[in-house]
């Protein structure tokens, strides 16, 4: 993992003209302890490409799991009971409260 680290921040650097560590301290994590906080994080989570202004809702974004929790879409690798058991297994639910914190754009 070393060199393959270095390997790719020497590229990285040489390609965006950069230099530095590429991967700045550890990766941090948090325990999510209770309900509030798990709902709190996955809508974070899922609203991350809408507040970077990539996308306009969270199921345009090709990269998110979003789409596993919102639609019939399945994927082996995306377990999403333990969050939806939150909504009574209801996407529709689940979608809403994401989307609730999404503001709308006003054109004027």
């Amino acid at each position: 993992m070393k060199e393959l680290n270095e390997t790719y921040a020497m590229y990285f650097n040489k390609k965006y003209e950069l230099t530095g560590h590429v991967f700045q301290g550890r990766y941090g994590a948090e325990l999510i302890e209770d309900r509030s906080h798990l709902l709190d994080t996955s809508r974070y989570i899922h609203l991350n490409p809408v507040s970077a202004d990539l996308v306009m809702y969270p199921l345009e974004y090709q990269w998110s799991s979003y789409r596993y929790y919102v639609t019939p879409s399945v994927c082996p690798f995306v377990h999403t009971s333990t969050l939806l058991e939150q909504f009574n297994h209801s996407k529709s639910q689940y979608r809403d409260y994401v989307e609730s914190k999404i503001t709308p754009v006003v054109e004027l």
